[in-house]
């Protein structure tokens, strides 16, 4: 289809493109870190297996390596559409090979090579995926439009994590793993069609049509882009920042859905549980949004690192009621343990995520002030991937570090180690130039 023709559709509203790209990018972030997860957790897989998704996060830690070729070679809207065409046909294959996995007596004693190499295919291209997405919004929109919409941003990855948590864990607990990740397959397949037809072209399409550079100046862009990151004023407190604003976030949900099987809740009752929390993500990320972009940056990021460093901790209580067994047994007054009802670990789940989701939308309208003008994806893929580093070192070992040292430990360690960002969010509260 011709430029004249793609130029004569009527333009499509940010918060519609908006909600849709995020979407298509929040989904296969959702099958790589929660469906699979709980397939894992599903069919009986030990701690550290669950664990090891966490893993899956290294394809985001590294995606700087050519995020500032995805903004040389071809579009940003072609390669989100290209890339989401083929995570639909991999999640498709995946699908075959989680049903296969589930079909087997033993699953521990199982190989699981294929399942691993289709995720790790998935996370190479959700990574380039999400390079391109970033990329298009941050070109799109100007500064004030990226606060405005950033909370319709976030919404809408949650809402991927709803479907694919909820509806699709669902659909793999009680129908079969097959169908579960088929319909993620689909939906991905369908998105890419849907945007080929609607998907405006922006400012970084329009101008790299016209931009043809020698290898030398290309190289030379990349070097730019990560040098000019890494000289910006204050970078070492912006870099600590990053890399450790979410960490007991991640430590969190790396072994959540663990201790729920533990405390005796099934795959389809952590869907419902999932959708509850996910929702609640949702609510805060817009709240946080809007009140970011009505308060500003360094009037709100205080006080909701100290909202998320205050919810760390209901995890804990969790942690807490499988104690008493172990106590009292000895004693002969082990029928005194009472495990929490389903309602109150879903109310735990809830108040945590509400308070993560409201730090998600702080922490990315603040990479999103660090990222220069010329270099918008290469930067906001190198800042991202700095905390996707740090999720996949703490997330990997936390399976090994549940298995030997308990889930009190494991997630009191959680609760303290969110400590540090607040020193670093009020240093940056007191250099407003580090976030205009």
């Amino acid at each position: 289809m011709s430029d004249d023709t793609e130029s004569a559709r009527p333009a499509v509203k940010p918060a519609l493109w908006t909600s849709s790209t995020y979407f298509a990018e929040g989904l296969p972030w959702s099958l790589l870190h929660q469906v699979a997860g709980e397939l894992l957790t599903a069919v009986g897989l030990p701690p550290r297996m669950v664990g090891y998704t966490s893993a899956l996060h290294l394809t985001s830690s590294l995606k700087f390596l050519w995020s500032p070729f995805v903004d040389l070679f071809g579009t940003l809207r072609r390669w989100m559409l290209w890339t989401q065409a083929l995570m639909g046909a991999a999640v498709m294959v995946l699908a075959l090979a989680a049903s296969q996995l589930a079909a087997i007596p033993e699953p521990i004693a199982a190989d699981t090579t294929w399942v691993w190499l289709l995720l790790i295919v998935i996370g190479v291209l959700s990574a380039t995926h999400d390079i391109a997405c970033d990329g298009y919004y941050m070109d799109a929109l100007d500064t004030e439009d990226q606060a405005r919409y950033s909370g319709i941003r976030v919404a809408a990855f949650r809402v991927a994590m709803v479907v694919g948590s909820g509806g699709l864990v669902y659909i793999g607990g009680r129908v079969g793993w097959l169908y579960g990740f088929g319909a993620g397959a689909l939906m991905l397949v369908g998105l890419a069609v849907v945007h080929r037809m609607v998907l405006p072209r922006g400012d970084n399409e329009r101008r790299q049509a016209k931009v043809q550079t020698a290898w030398r100046q290309r190289l030379g862009h990349v070097w730019a882009a990560y040098k000019l990151f890494l000289i910006q004023p204050h970078v070492v407190v912006t870099l600590a920042f990053i890399i450790s604003f979410k960490l007991g976030d991640a430590l969190m949900f790396s072994m959540s859905k663990v201790l729920l099987r533990e405390l005796g809740v099934v795959t389809a009752d952590r869907a419902v549980i999932n959708v509850s929390g996910t929702l609640a993500m949702i609510a805060g990320a817009m709240i946080g949004g809007a009140w970011v972009a009505r308060r500003g940056l360094v009037r709100t990021i205080v006080p909701i690192a100290l909202l998320m460093a205050l919810s760390e901790p209901v995890y804990l209580w969790l942690a807490f009621a499988r104690l008493p067994g172990y106590w009292l047994e000895p004693f002969g007054l082990g029928y005194l343990y009472v495990t929490p009802s389903l309602f109150w670990i879903s109310a735990t789940v809830v108040l945590e995520q509400f308070a993560g989701g409201m730090a998600t939308a702080a922490q990315m309208i603040f990479i999103m002030r660090r990222c220069h003008p010329d270099h918008k994806a290469a930067h906001f893929a190198f800042a991202t991937a700095l905390y996707a580093a740090a999720q996949t070192v703490t997330g990997t070992y936390s399976g090994i570090l549940y298995e030997t040292h308990g889930p009190v430990f494991y997630f009191g360690l959680a609760s303290v180690i969110c400590i540090p960002s607040l020193v670093l969010a009020g240093m940056i509260a007191r250099e407003p130039s580090q976030i205009q």
